[in-house]
């Protein structure tokens, strides 16, 4: 949400107050008491301002994502019929990001074939 450039200018301007919260935050405008807290402690501990957004690390494994993509192609490719299996994971779209990233072009594709001409309104009635 904030760049590392407002960061900068945060720190800064908490550093010139006093480490006064209030007045930092009446200067700038920006961020909240909270995340103006949370930046401070992360620049002591580690002494860099961090680049952008953190990462979140996965709640799986890679074996726990080759394990899951595994069974949903040799069991019938299914998705809910793969996570009821295994447990893993919680919702359709993780299972059908893991499928697209580690055997693309392997997921079974519902609904209307793109290939196929529209049907005539003849034909229809």
């Amino acid at each position: 949400m904030f760049c590392t450039e407002q960061r900068r200018i945060a720190k800064e301007t908490f550093i010139k107050y006093g480490h006064s919260y209030a007045d930092t935050i009446a200067e700038l405008g920006y961020p909240n008491r909270a995340t103006l807290r949370l930046w401070w402690k992360e620049y002591e501990s580690t002494g860099v301002i961090p680049e952008g957004k953190g990462t979140r690390q996965s709640k799986y494994s890679d074996g726990q994502m080759r394990a899951a993509v595994d069974h949903y192609l040799e069991h019938g490719r299914s998705l809910s019929r793969t996570m009821r299996a295994l447990g893993y994971p919680r919702g359709r779209q993780t299972l059908c990001d893991w499928i697209d990233e580690l055997a693309p072009g392997s997921r079974k594709q519902r609904g209307p074939n793109p290939k196929a001409e529209p049907v005539p309104m003849e034909r229809k009635v």
